[in-house]
């Protein structure tokens, strides 16, 4: 977990009692104070914020570093761990003593507060200016420097993974249980320890394995537990944060009942808290690391150094490189106390590795989860002195273990990791006393059975290199290949011709797996070697392995020499090649050989090689190439191998090549962009294009430099790809804080070419960078409909910010999980440069989609595209019809292509389709165009418990289709015959619609749609509107009729009558007239045939108030002219229709006029008056009044 910046890195501290050399207030015999030799001497040792907070505060606490350090060289010489540790802890505390002793009288004769670290040989004081001088003025003081608290440790909340047999992921994959079923030891004997923000004790999976818990189920936390935070409520352990809880539940952790979480758990544990919930003290964690070599008792006194741990685990540093902690890492290393390391969170970047776990005398781990692949957060080396960093890699993504309180946690993060690399050294220890508390050896063990991941992004080999470290632990290999058992050696001296030969590896595999390298006069020796037979490989490069065989006893010494001879010469030469073509100045590296190349302009190497076999790593300068390994055979004498490197490429296939001195495409249209600094433009693109297999109609070009076909954002700060956050699905010719340069600066776009190779021009024409305004470039963007892009940059001037020092170049998918990464803040753009990018596992298919009967688009239609009868991409057309869709495509094979919309008969065809390729096709899909008449809207008045009829003519003049007549909500007062059927070409068919008001409640209106939807893609449904009244009242009279009649909408029609009272009918003295004569205009010839003539007055009595329509049908039967027959209507008191003439208005006789009037009844009865006012008598052959409740009233 990376920790604060600054110089040097602090990382959390840790304080030991008086009797280990904590607080020392004591009296001590002062030394003369030395007179500073200048008044600068403050600011030569002191960091600037140790003089700033001297100068703002009265006093402020600060570190004195000492110049020298304790020489424990003797604690390696003994055998005995607790030897090695006294030792140690003497060596330090007495060179503390001698060389803080004129310190420690300053601060005395001072009265200031101080604590000295033993450890590290630094002392803790709290004073003023005037003292921190004279402390800077001592020659001894190295340094003053600031009291820091770094953050607390940083994981990331994970998901939970399938477990493997019962056990973690995590556990599984560095085959723990393997050593558990197999060499039979889960870490028993052997004690490891945890700095960090403390551990929960009585965890179900801990408790058992605290060296603290008595076998009477009591607890004892003397010399088991240290709280150097002073945090913890009374003397028990506690976790307030759960880190510290979650590691060491990864190295021990196990409740017999399901959750084995951890790596060792026979093994017990102790701890130290070294971080609170703010963060972790300097203090604190050098108290914890001088406890650490003897733990004390509960109030912190009576060190005993015999109770230390075997195994360190510190999942906590900076996220830089200094010296702060490697004395105290000395010191456990001395010990004999393993010190384990997370490597810290801060990558994917190169040169992340922080302190401590970047120092040489640290074991660091790096992380991978649970697919094998080093996590993106695991920081990276170099470490100190350029050494590699990590120094292996074990899971630390998604990795569960135990949380305070008893629960769970699933965490990521370089803290997770060091866990598993701590408990596998306690699994390898408690099998093998002889190499316990040998650290060397024991890394030797660690690096050489891990499995190597190549990855040199950062430096180092495919063995060993700066994110993998020396790969990834093996615990089950670690403990085999450690000496068990009763034990002999090996030694020997390797020679060549006759000389000694230093440098050779001398390899034994047998009962376990051991190596050396032979010194100077040729000799080696492995001290520790299980008894048994042993295959010998001695090999060095430029000689000829030799092989041999030897058996070791127990307590001897088995002697095996060698001889090797030197090995023919080869030469190996060849062309190394890109997809641009010849590659110059690609480095050749021989894997485990001290010979590399460097091609030529031309793309030619040569390598003098001894005859063999070799792998070669080819790391190319081209950011389109991406490092390859070739196997050779180099036979004696001149050998030729051509080698052609792979394209880097992105999860989705896209490649890119790059071409120089190329013509620079141009837009035509300025966009308008909001704002010439930050401002972007949209752009209707005129055909659909493709990127990252999704389809796009509308982009967005942006003055930072990238062309959005997402959510678009102004985003000055450019980073890294691929990236979740805004903006995605984009390209990026040049994404930088930008700005349009006033001279003839701005954003422009043009569309050129031919179906389907047609493409749009983005260009960035005289950007200025905002950060180098003296600087200016233009580049463009090149998308085509065939799913390629390219890149385009002209007249980069002024400096390395126009070349791309703050840019970033690549392309990005909708989601930010996929991206092609050209460049990031390099200089990497030159005049002319073209970066072309492609898709090289996909195929372009492209086309419009037309209505076969009238040739226009068919917007919304899908496109699916199968193969072997799976479906393999999708599409859909836009408001133009035309669609591209991207193929998964690789060798050339058939695919299905389907084009189907609602109402339209689906379009099959078959195309054949290859990676790279480009098809394009016009579909006009089949469809019905069926017709309805009459479409006019419905309304139809039918007395409660009667039915209705009308007809509707379905015609169709195109493809057959299917048809449906129903009402829209599925009304049970309506139903059609037939509701569904089939039309072919040039057919009709009558639907006969039936309103039927059986059980409907009088006095209502109902509203309804009749919907006559068919496969007619332009018009697939017709919808009819229909209001359905169902009276509360209607009388119907066919006047002058003696019987009752049905018109031709199929309403009934009394005979005439006369009114008497509480009924209705006709009033006053008058005459039937009838005739036979046919009627004109009119389908109800019956009804009009007859009429009264002379009648005053129609008369309803008893009907129920409200609105009322009157429907009155005249026709003159007679020969009465123009003038004749003159009639004022009137209802319920009013004039209605003022001077009827019958004969004048329909032109003569024996033509029908209707009239229909609206009324309101208030008192129970409706009148109906006719008065004549000419010659003739009034006369009407129809009258029907139906209460209407859904008509307003007459105005």
């Amino acid at each position: 977990m990376p920790g604060s910046r600054r110089f040097p890195l602090l990382a959390p501290a840790f304080a030991l009692t008086a009797a280990m050399g904590a607080s020392l207030l004591g009296a001590v015999t002062a030394a003369a104070d030395p007179t500073p030799s200048a008044a600068g001497v403050l600011q030569d040792k002191a960091q600037s914020k140790v003089v700033r907070q001297l100068d703002k505060q009265d006093t402020t606490t600060f570190w004195v570093r000492l110049d020298s350090e304790a020489d424990t060289s003797a604690a390696r010489r003994t055998k005995k761990k607790t030897d090695k540790d006294r030792a140690v802890i003497e060596a330090k505390t007495a060179h503390a003593d001698k060389s803080q002793k004129a310190l420690r009288a300053l601060l005395e004769k001072a009265g200031a507060h101080y604590t000295s670290y033993w450890i590290t040989n630094t002392v803790e004081v709290t004073g003023d200016k005037a003292l921190a001088e004279k402390i800077a003025a001592r020659p001894e003081v190295a340094s003053i420097e600031a009291d820091t608290v770094l953050r607390l440790p940083d994981t990331m909340k994970g998901k939970a993974e399938p477990g493997v047999d019962g056990v973690e992921w995590n556990i599984d994959a560095i085959k723990a249980p393997k050593v558990w079923d197999e060499v039979g030891t889960r870490g028993e004997g052997i004690v490891i320890a945890g700095i960090d923000t403390g551990v929960d004790y009585q965890h179900p999976t801990l408790q058992g394995g605290y060296r603290g818990l008595k076998t009477d189920g009591s607890y004892d936390h003397a010399y088991n537990w240290f709280d150097a935070t002073a945090s913890c409520p009374g003397n028990a352990p506690c976790d307030d944060y759960g880190h510290g809880t979650h590691t060491m539940g990864t190295m021990v952790g196990d409740d017999g009942e399901g959750n084995a979480i951890g790596v060792a758990p026979g093994a017990q544990w102790i701890a130290a808290k070294g971080c609170t919930t703010t963060g972790c003290p300097q203090d604190a964690l050098l108290s914890a690391g001088q406890w650490i070599l003897a733990p004390t008792d509960a109030i912190g006194q009576h060190p005993r150094p015999d109770l230390a741990p075997d195994v360190v685990n510190n999942s906590w540093g900076g996220d830089v490189v200094d010296t702060w902690y490697k004395s105290m890492v000395q010191a456990w290393v001395d010990a004999g106390i393993f010190p384990a390391f997370s490597n810290g969170n801060a990558g994917p970047d190169c040169a992340t590795a922080g302190a401590p776990g970047a120092y040489t005398n640290t074991y660091a781990s790096g992380a991978f989860g649970s697919d094998g692949k080093i996590a993106g957060f695991s920081s990276r080396g170099s470490g100190e002195g350029g050494a590699i960093k990590p120094d292996i890699a074990a899971p630390g993504v998604d990795v569960r273990s135990a949380a305070p309180g008893g629960g769970y946690a699933v965490e990521s993060g370089t803290s997770m990791a060091s866990p598993h690399t701590a408990a596998t050294v306690a699994l390898m220890w408690s099998v093998s006393p002889a190499i316990r508390g040998d650290i060397a050896a024991t890394e030797r063990l660690l690096d050489q059975t891990a499995t190597d991941a190549d990855d040199t992004t950062c430096g180092g080999t495919a063995a060993d290199n700066n994110v993998y470290g020396e790969g990834r632990l093996d615990a089950y290999a670690a403990v085999n290949a450690t000496p068990r058992g009763p034990l002999g050696a090996v030694s020997g001296t390797v020679t060549t011709d006759g000389s000694p030969l230093a440098g050779a590896t001398v390899e034994l595999d047998g009962p376990m797996y051991a190596t050396a390298t032979t010194g100077a006069d040729g000799t080696y020796a492995l001290p520790k070697v299980m008894v048994g037979d042993y295959a010998v490989k001695v090999s060095k490069f430029g000689y000829v392995t030799a092989t041999s065989t030897t058996t070791v006893t127990e307590g001897a010494t088995t002697t095996r020499d060698a001889g090797l001879g030197v090995a023919p010469r080869a030469t190996l030469t060849g062309t190394v090649r890109t997809q641009g073509g010849p590659e110059a100045g690609a480095t050749i590296e021989v894997t485990g050989a001290p010979v590399t190349a460097t091609t030529a302009d031309d793309g030619r190497y040569a390598l003098e090689l001894p005859a063999g076999s070799y792998q070669l790593k080819v790391t190319p300068t081209s950011r389109c190439a991406a490092v390859g390994t070739f196997a050779v055979e180099a036979a004696e004498g001149a050998n030729t191998k051509d080698l052609t490197l792979p394209s880097r490429t992105d999860n989705f296939g896209t490649t890119c090549q790059v071409a120089r001195d190329t013509a620079f495409p141009t837009g035509t249209t300025k966009l308008n962009t909001s704002s010439d600094y930050d401002g972007s433009a949209g752009i209707a693109l005129p055909f659909p294009v493709a990127l990252y297999g999704k389809t796009y109609r509308s982009a967005s070009a942006n003055v930072e430099g990238f062309l959005s076909f997402e959510q678009s954002v102004s985003l000055s700060t450019n980073g890294t790809l691929p990236t979740a956050g805004l903006p995605n699905g984009t390209l990026y010719p040049f994404w930088d804080n930008l700005q349009i340069a006033s001279d003839n600066g701005g954003l422009y776009w043009a569309a050129r070419g031919t179906a389907p190779h047609r493409e749009v021009v983005v260009e960035w024409r005289n950007m200025v960078p905002s950060s180098a305004r003296t600087q200016k470039l233009s580049f463009s963007v090149v998308i085509g409909e065939d799913g390629t892009y390219s890149f385009h940059y002209k007249d980069p001037s002024g400096g390395a910010a126009a070349r791309g020092t703050g840019a970033t170049i690549g392309a990005e998918n909708a989601d930010g999980t996929d991206a092609l990464l050209y460049a990031y803040d390099e200089d990497a753009v030159t005049d002319g440069l073209a970066v072309a990018f492609r898709p090289d596992r996909s195929a372009a298919l492209s086309g419009t989609v037309t209505d076969a009967n009238d040739g226009k688009a068919v917007s919304g239609a899908a496109v699916t595209v199968s193969r072997d009868g799976e479906q393999v991409a999708a599409g859909t057309t836009a408001s133009d019809g035309a669609y591209l869709v991207q193929v998964p495509a690789t060798d050339r094979a058939d695919c299905t292509v389907t084009v189907s919309a609602a109402h339209y008969t689906a379009g099959t065809r078959t195309v054949s389709l290859a990676a790279h390729s480009t098809e394009r096709a016009a579909t006009a899909l089949d469809t019905g165009l069926v017709t309805v008449t009459p479409k006019a809207a419905m309304t139809l008045v039918v007395p409660v418990g009667e039915t209705r009829q009308r007809t509707l003519t379905l015609a169709n003049s195109a493809s057959a289709a299917d048809y449906t007549v129903n009402e829209a909500g599925g009304a049970g007062w309506f139903s059609a015959a037939p509701a569904a059927g089939r039309l072919g070409k040039g057919e009709q068919q009558k639907a006969v619609l039936t309103f039927d008001t059986t059980g409907l409640t009088p006095g209502t209106v109902l509203k309804g749609t009749v919907v006559i939807a068919s496969d007619s893609g332009r018009a697939p449904e017709t919808r009819v509107p229909v209001t359905l009244v169902v009276p509360a009242y209607q009388a119907a009279l066919d006047a002058g009729a003696g019987q009752a009649s049905t018109d031709h909408d199929g309403d009934t029609w009394g005979p005439d009558r006369k009114y008497t009272a509480g009924s209705y009918g006709f009033v006053g003295a008058s005459t039937k007239v009838s005739t036979t004569n046919a009627i004109e205009d009119t389908a109800d010839q019956k009804l009009l045939r007859t009429a009264r003539e002379g009648a005053l007055e129609y008369r309803f009595d008893q009907v129920p108030d409200g609105v009322y329509r009157i429907d009155l049908d005249f026709a003159e039967l007679g020969r009465a002219g123009a003038g004749s027959r003159v009639t004022d209507v009137l209802a319920e008191g009013v004039l209605q229709v003022p001077d009827l003439d019958v004969a004048k208005e329909t032109g003569g006789s024996y033509r029908a006029l209707t009239k229909t009037l609206t009324v309101t009844v208030t008192d129970g009865q409706l009148n109906l008056r006719l008065v004549a006012v000419a010659d003739e008598e009034t006369l009407v052959n129809a009258v029907r009044i139906t209460q209407r409740p859904d008509l307003t009233p007459a105005g």
